[in-house]
């Protein structure tokens, strides 16, 4: 054996690290040689201990220590362990994707002595491995090897600073998700499938000016909350996301989430897949309207008004209970005639029928037009609609108070007083009006038109001065790009319908139905029991407001209708009220007859056979798993800030860590490993090893040495490609030590 001698530079440091290598002859014989023991960072004082004592253990001599030394200095000290590999792990996953750099150039250093995008590492990672509040993260951020792996001093991750990061982190968010997009198809090329879905965060007391107050999709009751939309593709990689007001319904949260991505060049032909919330007419006109390559499910109630070819008759005599007896005989049941209607077989749980293209009336309304403020640039417009431009930017600048008045901003723009009275004066015209005008929908409109228009006070009238114009005069030149043309009103629209059955979910919609009708007849007997208890005390109106209370709340209203009518008891000639029912047959058997059914509406130009469509659309707990993965792993909930653009930037820490956790995941997938398939499980088995600070003497440097990994650790490492995390010549090549230990 021999102690072989490794030398590293680090700035203007040099570092030795030692290793004990036996030589020995392979079974070929061939010589080699095999590392017995890593010593670590050693001074050239034990360096020269350890080769004497080698010599004297090949010569078979022994050692004597001089009289003088002293045992106690060779005792070694731990002065910090450090959580490590997990850390590590993350943060190698991290730098893979390149986010500093993009982070860098998004968020320039600056005089700040910390960059940025270390600052937001850190919070991510400490979202991925041990979610916490901001405070706590302060607390965990010098207990883990971050600041060595981050050249960062522990008291410069401070709350000052993470505040600041924060806000900076909301500014670029646009920018960032811009990014994420082609570095996915840079790597992976272009996306298979896209999927969309949209739920809902709370907060630790009121929040921000973001939060209102209204159920949670959990079931909680009045609590502040947002909405957060989602874009993810077939890998669970988040390509876009929003956070929303909280009452703002889904459907409209999910259609600014179309709008803001149907132009963009990454989507393409992609699929996108989003639940029934976009499955109503409304929406579904809208997903046409983009020209993306949607495929949504629609309402249960809306689909006799697409379709009446479902075998539904076939299933009018099944009368389920559903019990834990049956079931499994109904399942069977309902599958046999599922099979014997003409529906295709998937699986024992799946069938289903392409009904093919069908035309469908939709109406499509007028898009309203936000207004642009001063974002248009007069110079790129003529005539009137540079008028109307110029006008924003006049009204701008007196509203953040850049001149005083209208006579100041005209002494200023060498105006005339009378010229800027003209031009402001264009802003009278209706708002809808000026967005016309400007995306140059009535042609060239000259100023006097304008002048014209805003001496009427109406819209109507405005509107129709426009239009008349507009038959009878060239389009308007114009540079900027304009916006797509839309249709409005109802048209024939050929749509791509599949159907498809589930006999399970048939069972347990049938069954469960069944039970409420029950209940709401139960609740009646027990109702009438009471009255007839009590005689007349009780009025008719509260009788029958408690009736119906409790009718909704099974949500039959429509299926009974109720009266309360006066009744004598034979016996005691008393009087008292009593409950009538009358049951709707017609309309129970549209409630029922689309049970276990779910139609998919699609765009007619996909090339997918249906039970593709089926697969596809099945596959939507992709996102599904996304949002619970930021929900109960990266703890997305409750919030404890209060501004809006520390929420929002939480949200996009938490998204991070959501690519961080699925980029492992799938690198996982491909290796045969059995004990660690998700990133909770792959963080926890590394998370033994940690990053020991061993000092042999205070005269000699400190050394870092990072805990023996276990077989299971390095077969991860492997998997996953980082067997350089644990190797001590890259330890000690890449550690910066921290002051202060």
């Amino acid at each position: 054996m021999y102690l072989k001698i490794s030398k590293k530079r680090q700035g203007t440091r040099t570092y030795q690290y030692a290793q004990v290598v036996e030589a020995f002859r392979r079974p070929d014989g061939v010589p080699t040689h095999r590392v017995v023991a890593n010593l670590g960072q050693l001074s050239d004082l034990e360096i020269e201990n350890f080769r004497q004592a080698l010599r004297a253990s090949r010569e078979k001599r022994a050692l004597v220590l001089p009289p003088t030394s002293k045992i106690d200095d060779w005792h070694l000290r731990v002065a910090a362990n450090l959580r490590y590999l997990d850390v590590a792990a993350a943060l190698e996953t991290w730098r893979r994707w390149k986010l500093p750099r993009l982070l860098n150039r998004l968020i320039p250093q600056g005089l700040d002595a910390v960059p940025a995008s270390s600052v937001i590492a850190s919070l991510v990672i400490q979202r991925c491995i041990d979610p916490g509040s901001k405070l706590y993260a302060q607390r965990w951020f010098p207990r883990t090897a971050l600041p060595e792996l981050l050249g960062i001093e522990p008291g410069q991750f401070n709350n000052t600073r993470i505040h600041r990061v924060l806000d900076q982190l909301d500014k670029v968010d646009d920018a960032l998700q811009a990014d994420l997009p082609k570095r996915y198809q840079l790597k992976d090329g272009a996306f298979a499938t896209v999927f969309m879905d949209v739920t809902d965060a709370w907060f630790q007391g009121r929040g921000p000016e973001l939060a209102e107050r209204n159920r949670t999709k959990e079931g909680f009751h009045n609590r502040h909350k947002v909405g957060i939309v989602l874009l993810c593709n077939q890998h669970g990689y988040p390509l876009r996301w929003k956070t929303l007001p909280g009452k703002r319904r889904d459907a409209l949260c999910l259609a600014d989430m179309v709008e803001l991505i149907q132009d963009e060049p990454w989507i393409g032909e992609t699929p996108l897949v989003c639940d029934r919330a976009m499955g109503n007419a409304k929406s579904i006109a809208k997903l046409v309207e983009s020209r993306l390559r949607f495929l949504t499910a629609t309402t249960r109630p809306e689909i006799g008004s697409f379709t009446d070819d479902l075998p539904w008759k076939h299933f009018c005599d099944l009368a389920p209970v559903g019990s834990d007896l049956t079931i499994e005989g109904e399942i069977r049941s309902a599958a046999r005639i599922a099979e014997s209607a003409g529906l295709q077989r998937v699986d024992d749980t799946l069938f289903f029928l392409d009904l093919g293209i069908r035309e469908r009336v939709l109406t499509f309304e007028r898009p309203s037009l936000d207004y642009s403020g001063a974002a248009w640039d007069p110079n790129e417009l003529e005539g009137g609609a540079s008028f109307v431009a110029l006008a924003r930017i006049f009204q701008e600048r007196l509203d953040m108070k850049v001149h005083r008045n209208r006579s100041d901003l005209a002494e200023k723009e060498g105006l005339t007083r009378a010229r800027v009275t003209q031009i402001m004066n264009t802003l009278r015209l209706d708002d809808q009006l000026q967005e016309r005008v400007l995306l140059g929908e009535f042609g060239y409109v000259p100023e006097r038109l304008l002048r014209d228009c805003v001496k009427h006070e109406g819209e109507t009238e405005q509107r129709q001065l426009l239009e008349e114009h507009a038959n009878k005069v060239r389009p308007a030149r114009r540079t900027s790009p304009p916006g797509p043309p839309r249709r409005v009103g109802r048209h024939a629209t050929n749509l791509r319908l599949v159907a498809y059955f589930n006999p399970q979910m048939f069972v347990e919609q049938r069954a469960a139905i069944s039970r409420r009708r029950y209940q709401v007849h139960a609740f009646v007997d027990a109702l009438n029991c009471r009255l007839r208890s009590v005689g007349r005390t009780r009025t008719k109106q509260s009788i029958q407001i408690e009736l119906n209370r409790e009718i909704a709340r099974w949500k039959l209203l429509s299926v009974f209708e109720s009266s309360v009518r006066p009744a004598i008891d034979n016996s005691t000639k008393e009087k008292y009220w009593k409950v009538v029912l009358r049951f709707d047959e017609a309309e129970w058997a549209r409630r029922i007859k689309h049970s276990g059914f779910v139609l998919l509406v699609g765009h007619p130009d996909l090339p997918h056979t249906g039970d593709e469509l089926v697969q596809l659309y099945r596959q939507k707990d992709t996102v599904e798993k996304d949002f619970q993965t930021i929900k109960d792993t990266v703890k997305l909930r409750p919030f404890y800030h209060h501004t809006d653009p520390k929420v929002r930037a939480h949200v996009t820490l938490c998204m991070l860590a959501l690519l961080l956790e699925r980029t492992i995941e799938r690198t996982l997938q491909r290796t045969n490993l059995t004990k660690c398939r998700t990133a909770p499980a792959c963080f926890e088995e590394l998370r033994g090893c940690h990053l020991n600070l061993i000092q042999s003497d205070p005269a000699f440097d400190l050394a870092y040495v990072a805990t023996e990994a276990t077989e299971a650790q390095t077969a991860l490492l492997r998997s996953l490609r980082m067997a350089a995390l644990i190797d001590p010549e890259e330890i000690g090549g890449k550690i910066q030590p921290r002051s202060g230990i």
